[in-house]
């Protein structure tokens, strides 16, 4: 019998035969946690990082994460992480976070909700304000206070920790202010916005604004002069106004409280009072209580008291229900002027100055910390031997014509030092003109004889 030689060899598995179970394994095990995952999330009620979306007014264009188109929203939705909004004109949102962080938006804004970690160790809320109003209230939920918010323009990013009230607006310029609570901090950003080369601490009824020029000076690290007390203009606003108002009635809301997207009114939780403070003396420190400023409080002229005005107003115009306030005893040595933007006191003892900024500087005589018109000096340490304190007419601190500074030091108790005041008469400097350049006469000829 003949047998072929080839035919009692066999042939050799392939590489091929091995790859191609274990891709088919893999794709299966892939699709399956896909599947377990997506039924979880359908299904199971799993929480994720999202905020609701309330639309009070107007409408709302938003994109998805990851994605670069942007739909219509005229009602209420579950935003999430990652996830960028833009309201319109004439809108009015408010959105509640894991924490009971409420956050209102004005309309024209544009916002990309950066983080939303509801980690019971480390909680934290971050967006960023691309263009737009932010209205902040952490003092709603029980556990606000533990959140970390950070709220991010161009060029500075606010922090708060604790419960505060505060407003962020990132349009021409970029502002802070905070309205009640605790203070919020903020970092000002590199040129390049890659790190931090200053911060500042804004206290209750505080406001800061970031120009260019503020800004630059920051840059070039010369630390200016930029907490003022919160303007008029502001306060008179109808952004401000709304909000005011919805801190004292909130809006009931509308969210969903399952996976299946369905939403369900639910009523307003019922909030224990958070005691606030307010500085009622003038001294830059808020350690007073805030009084209860009800709806039909009324002034000592009888007149009713305005519903919308913040808690220090309503002890600015004397609130009959405001409760006695243990003013701080005074000792030490008031703090001495040396200079006054290199002007000279006239015969009645006002300084005649013409810099901008004109710098005062003077000896704490012991006091560790130095208070000017109500504002701390920030740049000013225990031990230093001299302070300086910057009156920019750019930025509020003074003002043409008659200025009035009232100074005064604390000791390591917080006990205020006796107040020396000084008063500036600030006019601008006229220009120099160059005198007219004057022209060559031509020269003159010259006849050939």
């Amino acid at each position: 019998m003949y047998y072929s030689p080839y035919r009692a060899q066999r042939r050799a598995p392939s590489r091929k035969g091995y790859i191609m179970p274990f891709l088919v394994i893999l794709c299966v095990g892939i699709i399956g946690v896909l599947v377990f995952n997506l039924w979880g999330f359908i299904f199971g009620g799993r929480s994720v990082n999202g905020a609701y979306l309330h639309i009070l007014q107007g409408s709302v264009q938003m994109k998805t994460w990851n994605t670069q188109d942007f739909f219509g929203v005229s009602s209420d939705a579950l935003v999430l992480q990652g996830d960028e909004f833009k309201t319109s004109a004439d809108s009015k949102i408010i959105a509640e976070f894991f924490d009971g962080t409420v956050m209102r938006i004005a309309g024209g804004s544009d916002i990309v909700l950066s983080v939303i970690d509801d980690d019971e160790n480390s909680p934290a809320i971050s967006l960023l304000v691309v263009n737009g109003k932010v209205w902040v209230n952490k003092v709603y939920g029980q556990t606000a206070g533990e959140t970390i918010v950070e709220i991010r323009g161009d060029s500075v990013i606010a922090k708060s920790d604790k419960q505060s009230i505060f407003d962020f607006e990132n349009e021409t310029d970029e502002n802070l202010r905070v309205v009640a609570g605790d203070a919020v901090s903020v970092d000002i950003l590199s040129e390049t916005g890659d790190k931090v080369v200053d911060s500042e601490i804004v206290g209750v009824g505080q406001e800061v604004v970031f120009t260019d020029d503020v800004m630059k000076s920051y840059w070039e690290f010369r630390s200016p002069s930029v907490l003022s007390m919160l303007s008029d203009m502001f306060k008179s606003g109808e952004f401000y106004l709304w909000n005011i108002g919805e801190d004292k009635n909130p809006t009931k809301f509308i969210k969903s409280t399952t996976g299946d997207g369905q939403f369900v009114r639910v009523e307003p939780e019922v909030i224990a009072p958070v005691e606030l403070t307010i500085d009622t003396d003038g001294d830059g420190v808020f350690d007073a209580p805030a009084p209860d400023v009800a709806t039909d409080a009324t002034n000592p002229d009888g007149t009713k008291v305005d519903a919308t005005a913040t808690l220090a107003d309503a002890v600015k115009t004397g609130v009959d229900k405001a409760k006695e306030v243990v003013v701080p005893k005074v000792s030490g040595v008031a703090p001495t002027v040396v200079s006054v933007g290199g002007g000279q006191p006239d015969d009645k003892g006002v300084y005649q100055v013409t810099a901008n900024p004109a710098v005062i500087a003077g000896n704490p005589n012991g006091a560790v910390a130095i208070v000017v018109n109500g504002l701390q000096l920030k740049k000013f340490r225990v031990g230093d031997k001299t302070w300086s304190y910057f009156a920019n007419i750019d930025y509020g601190y003074m003002k043409e014509g008659d200025n009035v500074y009232e100074i005064y030091g604390l000791d390591k108790d917080g006990n205020k030092t006796p107040m020396t005041t000084i008063k500036v008469f600030y006019k601008k400097p006229v220009p120099v003109e160059a005198p007219a350049p004057v022209e060559p006469k031509p020269a003159e000829e010259k006849s050939v004889q």
